[in-house]
């Protein structure tokens, strides 16, 4: 390799960056900063090789990366997975990885190949929190979060009084996804069903892009691959079917927001996003006031249409980025904290 052009005298050359946003499907690679051409590559993923060994795959990562990263470069990675935003350390992603659930420290691995590189790795929603902060925060604001509902469930919640993103002692927050569901009364057509990781009942088990097909298909519904395409039309047609699944996937959200709420009454804006939003856009946004309107007791006596216009935002197609997010994430990486 070359070295690169020396800088004038007196003057500070620019250090090289790469951004990068690693899903299960795409990875997408941007050097040179905002505006700069994105190049899109097919990840080394179980989802794209499902029968290439994890070691393999986990090694292909490594490489792709460390390919594009010029010499010298600040890299900030959004990945699609939990990791702990500390270290670098992945805990498991199933469209990258599957099942696998033996920790693979890949900021430490970077670091090795490539330490030349100041590598800065954080979760994909944590990217597109970032992103949606600059995009929507308003003044007064006190803690803002990002909902993403799409293959996976997943939610972080930043603090911009103190600008801090508060992680427990994993580097982890928000991986609602895989937290039981929280469902009222008992509806056979989402119980016991698997999620991703193995296990059953999670939110995402039901709620996710899978999951709503897993109801799907419980409910009779045959549509399959097709199910992303039917269901707007059918919603639009006022199908029977296809507003009771809607229904019994979107509670599991709801509910998830009043506790938020309960819990944390200084949440003051969340956005939802993914796939399933950007899918069902209004249909999805209205069945979920619809719901959050509701009384459910004296702690949430329900929220009106104005009440929640204040408080959600649902974010369509390109609205949030988490490839732009990771070029944004520098300046809350030292609010990132245990």
């Amino acid at each position: 390799m070359t070295a690169p052009p020396a800088a004038p005298p007196g003057t500070t050359a620019a250090r090289a960056t790469l951004a990068a946003d690693i899903g299960g499907t795409w990875t997408r690679l941007r050097t040179g900063g905002p505006g700069a051409p994105v190049e899109r590559l097919r990840s080394p993923s179980r989802l794209n090789h499902p029968g290439r060994p994890v070691t393999e795959l986990r090694a292909d990562m490594v490489d792709m990366l460390c390919a594009a990263a010029p010499r010298g470069a600040a890299a900030a990675l959004s990945f699609g997975a939990a990791i702990d935003h500390l270290t670098g350390t992945v805990y498991g992603s199933a469209p990258l990885w599957g099942a696998e659930a033996e920790p693979y420290d890949l900021g430490a691995e970077l670091r090795r190949r490539r330490p030349d590189v100041a590598w800065s790795l954080v979760n994909d929603v944590t990217a597109a929190l970032a992103d949606f902060v600059v995009e929507h925060a308003r003044h007064g604001t006190r803690r803002i979060g990002y909902l993403t509902i799409s293959s996976g469930i997943a939610l972080r919640v930043a603090d911009l009084d103190s600008r801090r993103i508060p992680v427990d002692d994993r580097g982890l927050q928000g991986e609602v996804g895989h937290l039981p569901a929280m469902v009222t009364g008992a509806a056979p057509e989402r119980t016991g069903l698997l999620c991703e990781c193995g296990a059953p009942d999670h939110l995402a088990s039901v709620a996710s892009g899978p999951g709503i097909a897993r109801v799907a298909a419980r409910l009779g519904i045959d549509a399959g691959p097709g199910l992303p395409a039917w269901l707007p039309a059918a919603l639009a047609d006022g199908d029977p079917a296809a507003r009771r699944l809607l229904e019994l996937c979107v509670e599991p959200v709801a509910n998830l927001l009043r506790t938020l709420w309960c819990l944390d009454p200084h949440l003051d804006l969340l956005g939802l996003g993914g796939g399933v939003v950007e899918g069902l856009g209004a249909r999805y946004a209205d069945e979920l006031r619809r719901q959050l309107a509701a009384p459910a007791s004296y702690a949430d006596p329900g929220r009106d249409g104005a009440w929640l216009a204040e408080r959600l935002v649902f974010c369509g197609p390109g609205a949030v980025d988490p490839l732009q997010g990771a070029e944004r994430i520098g300046r809350w990486l030292p609010g990132i904290v245990r």
